[in-house]
């Protein structure tokens, strides 16, 4: 198993351990930017979709809603435990089939649509993914994905402070990498543009997410990506520390009313 493929089944270990509690805390966000992500790729009735990385479905079931059952969307992703909750939920939608599958090898097509919510970015060879998505796009056929633009810094120094705890291995500051295609929406559309997608355009949503006190925000971090820092916080035995260095600043942002968080998602449209 090479460097890529060692990172892509400890990236899909995480969400499979966090997929019991992702996207069901009763906080509105991967509905937020799963429904932008569907309203511009535009599925129509009876077309085919396939969905990469489809997480428990935020994307899945109004693309199902939109194509109706002379329509077919296939989801796939590399957790079992998402698509176990994706299953049950799709269970009485039979034009929608849950399978295991890696967003760098989609299935043949041709489909009419290719979405992928929030999980481009963790692909090691995005490249080649797009050349291979576009080969599975039917000739009129569009992929649309969702991605993270701004968000808000004021949370950066507890991170710091939490990661200290239990510092990552030796490696490049994460702050100093450069982001690549998704640095900007400029280089994006040049990417896409040059592994032969047409017309690429970019929306941007602001998404805010509110924590109704501490245990949710902790909840929160652990059903998504920053269960990373939290399971490295517990296989080093400081989680405890971790609550009480954490509990002075989310006490001060419960009683100012700022314990929250907010990202811009930005989504991208792209012709074959």
């Amino acid at each position: 198993m090479d460097d890529g493929e060692r990172e892509k089944a400890r990236i899909a270990g995480v969400f499979d351990r966090a997929s019991a509690t992702y996207d069901q805390l009763g906080i509105e966000f991967f509905g937020t930017a799963a429904a932008e992500l569907v309203r511009r790729t535009d599925p129509r009735p009876g077309e085919s979709v396939l969905e990469l990385g489809s997480g428990r479905g935020a994307s899945v079931l109004p693309a199902a809603e939109a194509v109706g059952p002379r329509g077919r969307v296939v989801a796939t992703d590399l957790a079992p435990g998402m698509l176990a909750g994706l299953r049950a939920l799709t269970a009485d939608v039979p034009w929608v089939q849950v399978a295991e599958g890696d967003a760098e090898h989609p299935p043949e097509g041709p489909w009419d649509v290719v979405q992928a919510g929030l999980v481009l970015f963790f692909l090691p060879d995005l490249h080649g993914t797009l050349d291979r998505v576009r080969d599975v796009l039917a000739p009129a056929g569009r992929l649309g994905f969702t991605w993270f633009g701004e968000s808000d810094d004021s949370w950066q120094e507890l991170t710091r402070q939490l990661r200290e705890l239990a510092p990552e291995p030796a490696g490049p500051d994460p702050a100093d990498e450069d982001r690549g295609p998704f640095s900007s929406v400029a280089t994006m559309h040049d990417v896409l543009s040059d592994h032969g997608f047409l017309d690429p355009t970019t929306s941007t949503i602001r998404v805010q997410v509110e924590f109704s006190d501490a245990d949710q925000w902790w909840a929160w971090i652990w059903s998504a990506g920053l269960r990373v820092m939290v399971e490295r916080l517990e296989a080093h035995g400081v989680l405890d520390r971790a609550r009480a260095v954490a509990a002075p600043e989310l006490e001060r942002r419960a009683i100012a009313g700022t314990l929250s968080w907010w990202t811009d998602i930005r989504c991208t449209l792209a012709h074959r």
